[in-house]
């Protein structure tokens, strides 16, 4: 399995937390695309692996649910009236 090894326990990864999350980053003139992908180590912990351009970078979280808050938000997105 690809992956980086865990950055709390250096285990390797497990296995895959959900799909591939793609974003971007910066002004609409800079923008940098990224793509983050949640593992779950052996030990269980669990981190989000992070490819932007030439980086790759690792950071944990304590559960899903905390990167999810983190990404999303906590609050729901509200749609514009009409739709």
């Amino acid at each position: 399995m690809t992956g980086e090894a865990c950055p709390l326990c250096g285990a390797e990864p497990a296995t895959t937390v959900g799909p591939v999350y793609s974003g971007a980053t910066g002004m609409l003139w800079r923008r940098h695309t990224f793509e983050e992908q949640l593992y779950r180590c052996r030990e269980g912990h669990v981190y989000a692996v992070r490819t932007e351009s030439d980086r790759v970078s690792a950071e944990p979280y304590d559960s899903v649910d905390e990167w999810l808050e983190q990404t999303v938000g906590v609050e729901p997105l509200e749609r514009p009236p009409g739709l």
